[in-house]
């Protein structure tokens, strides 16, 4: 019978390497993958593949910093507190997920309703005031008093 080998002497498997592996060396000396791996237990830290390191990486590691029509990045604090402060105003380059889009359909609904009562009352007014100044009367004896009050 053959005699198994501890975790430790067996060969690791020897999978495809990708190109980012190719030109940098082994996902092991990134530093996403090393700080990952340092906070797992290190049982399970030896049990990932590379191709399965790489994966975590794609999925959960830093992105490059985006670019943002307004990027403003601070630290406020002081007297052995700081807190940082981050304005970033842009265009929204990622798929929205179904309630986002329901948030951003309601958002545009309001908006919408919102700019109609703008200028519908910009259009009123402008009529009223047309009106009043043609000197048409349509009730006699009532008058809201806007162009009495434009002309004084």
């Amino acid at each position: 019978m053959a005699e198994q080998l501890p975790k430790q002497e067996r060969e690791p498997e020897q999978g495809p390497k990708t190109i980012s592996e190719h030109a940098s060396g082994s996902i092991h000396s990134d530093p996403f993958i090393r700080s990952f791996l340092e906070r797992t237990p290190k049982d399970v830290a030896e049990s990932f593949t590379d191709a399965q390191l790489l994966q975590l990486k794609l999925m959960f590691g830093t992105r490059a910093k985006a670019r943002h029509a307004i990027d403003f990045r601070t630290v406020i604090g002081g007297f052995g507190w700081n807190y940082y402060l981050v304005f970033l105003f842009g265009r929204n380059r990622r798929e929205l997920t179904r309630a986002e889009e329901k948030a951003a359909n309601a958002g545009r609904v309001l908006v919408l309703l919102l700019s109609s009562f703008v200028l519908f009352s910009i259009v009123i007014t402008s009529l009223y005031l047309l009106k009043s100044f043609l000197g048409i009367d349509l009730l006699p004896n009532f008058s809201l008093g806007l162009w009495s009050w434009l002309n004084s």
